[in-house]
């Protein structure tokens, strides 16, 4: 198999997982808090969870090989976050304080990962 088709394959596993854990976490978190606060926390829980993974993975060692970038960081964090329905809450609502704080803290998240990566990659080194 072709390494194009194989990266293919990885990232739509890796997007199926992260898709089907994100449906859960949805529905767990809005079982127990009323719409649409509900859709907005689960929105955030997942989405500051997918962004940290993304900055793990963009220095983490593990994550650097061709299997484990196309499957983790590309296909389930991908699959996991959702920056769509980030713009459906902008678009129904307007762009609030809270979704301003998401998409800060998710930046933040971000770099947490990263930092974190970096350093286990040093100490790997070492």
């Amino acid at each position: 198999m072709s390494t194009n088709w194989r990266m293919v394959g990885y990232v739509f596993v890796g997007g199926a997982l992260g898709t089907m854990l994100r449906y859960l976490i949805s529905e767990l978190i809005t079982l127990n808090i009323d719409y649409p606060s509900g859709e907005l926390v689960a929105i955030t829980v997942v989405n500051m969870l997918g962004a940290y993974l993304l900055g793990l993975a963009a220095k983490l060692p593990y994550f650097q090989s061709f299997f484990c970038k196309n499957v983790w960081a590309h296909g389930f964090a991908g699959g996991f976050t959702t920056m769509s329905a980030v713009t459906l809450f902008i678009d129904s609502q307007g762009l609030s304080w809270e979704i301003a704080a998401m998409m800060f803290f998710g930046v933040l998240a971000y770099g947490i990962g990263y930092r974190q990566g970096r350093i286990a990659a040093k100490e790997a080194k070492v």
